[in-house]
């Protein structure tokens, strides 16, 4: 974001460049026409010009491997060999055009960095000392009897460059803390938006954990009565709202938690247990689930036992929430494959299905918060419709994960599937 800023910047002061350069040498035609002492070489004058327009309009336009900060450097450093030859054509240490040296030493030290400001000012004293020593000068005498040697005038005129190159980077540094502190309250401003999002998040889903556990609390009561004995469509009804509170009561616990995250209050509560034999107990229903939209869903049961040592809750609700996806994006008489490996003391568990894949543009952004995976059309061509989601499952996942020491992993190809992995710390028991 940064880089875009500087780049989009640096092509405005381009522009401003071309057309500064165009009107200072026509002005500057103008000018050395006029009756000025020393007589200017206008031959040099004229050439150097010509050179210094066709280079202004041609090197913002040439693409070179070079950032935006050094091509502008380069180019201050042609036009201080435009102004001393200028200088030169036009009376040397006494001409009336040193001034010009201010020009490119101002911009360098308002838009560039220390070293670079610093070897701008050096080129300009260079020609300007150089001018003084190495050329024949005419004395200047304002006053009867009194003589001001060239040298006396390069001392000047490179002080006055110096003056005007410290004054640059002056303003450059208040512009600069300008920016920080308007950053900085924009950033403050953000982070308090957020804590009120959060907090009214964490409101809004604690205020629905009692309906919501009443619903359960009915519906469950309900199955356990007489209706227990009634086969058809009352009891698959109650099944299906039995099912769909429980998906909607875990949809607010992840609201919860991830509003704790937030906030930095959520507590873990590690224990030691068989990763193997959990995954198992939490399958069960999902089975069930996938079965419904003609999927086929497969545990691979190892037989060794794998004892890791995290948040029971919190890996059921990471398990379901990709098991959830992977239901949701696979269409049907697809298959889902759960199972888990031992590597490099981590157990890895990993949800592989035959789903629609994730697009490339996607993958890097997974895992952020209120990620929306981009979509063409209602469906993605694989025979699954487009779903809607709020984006905060897999945020939500990744963030529970590195809490409990492991790590999240996605592999996928775009209409052939996906693979989800994700590890948990060994127990040393």
């Amino acid at each position: 974001m940064i880089m875009e800023t500087q780049e989009a910047t640096f092509k405005k002061v381009e522009r401003l460049i071309e057309i500064s350069s165009g009107i200072l040498v026509i002005s500057g035609l103008l000018i050395i026409n006029l009756p000025i002492l020393p007589a200017p070489d206008k031959v040099v004058i004229y050439v150097t010009a010509f050179s210094v327009i066709i280079f202004a309009f041609s090197w913002h336009r040439i693409k070179l491997p070079l950032s935006a900060l050094n091509k502008n450097f380069i180019e201050s450093a042609v036009y201080l060999v435009a102004i001393a030859l200028i200088v030169h054509a036009t009376g040397g240490t006494r001409s009336y055009f040193n001034f010009l040296y201010l020009l490119p030493n101002l911009n360098i030290s308002t838009s560039s960095t220390r070293w670079r400001t610093f070897s701008s000012w050096l080129i300009a004293s260079i020609f300007i000392f150089g001018e003084a020593l190495f050329f024949s000068q005419t004395t200047l005498r304002p006053v009867e009897g009194l003589d001001i040697p060239p040298y006396s005038l390069a001392i000047l005129n490179s002080w006055a460059v110096g003056l005007v190159t410290v004054y640059g980077r002056y303003l450059s540094r208040e512009v600069e803390t300008a920016q920080t502190a308007a950053t900085g309250t924009t950033v403050e401003k953000e982070k308090s938006v957020n804590k009120l999002k959060d907090e009214f998040l964490f409101i809004i889903a604690h205020e629905l954990r009692g309906p919501i556990t009443a619903i359960r609390g009915y519906l469950e009561l309900f199955l356990s009565g007489e209706v227990a004995k009634v086969d058809g469509e009352m009891r698959n009804l109650a099944l299906a709202a039995s099912d769909q509170s429980e998906r909607l009561n875990d949809l607010i616990f992840e609201l919860l938690d991830l509003s704790r995250l937030e906030v930095g209050k959520l507590k873990l509560v590690n224990e030691t247990f068989d990763i193997n034999t959990y995954l198992g107990q939490i399958l069960e229903k999902e089975v069930r689930r996938a079965r419904e939209k003609k999927i086929d869903l497969v545990f691979k049961l190892t037989k060794e036992i794998v004892l890791v040592y995290a948040d029971k809750e919190r890996v059921r609700e990471v398990v379901l929430n990709l098991i959830e996806n992977a239901i949701k994006y696979t269409g049907e008489f697809g298959k889902i494959w759960v199972w888990v490996d031992l590597k490099n003391k981590k157990s890895y568990i990993s949800v592989v299905d035959t789903g629609v894949g994730i697009r490339e543009e996607d993958l890097p952004h997974l895992f952020d918060r209120f990620h929306q995976p981009t979509s063409t059309s209602k469906s993605d061509g694989f025979g699954v419709k487009k779903q809607k989601s709020i984006g905060l499952g897999l945020f939500l996942a990744k963030s529970l994960l590195e809490k409990m020491g492991g790590e999240i992993f996605v592999e996928s190809q775009l209409g052939k599937g996906s693979k989800f992995t994700f590890t948990l710390p060994m127990s040393e028991d």
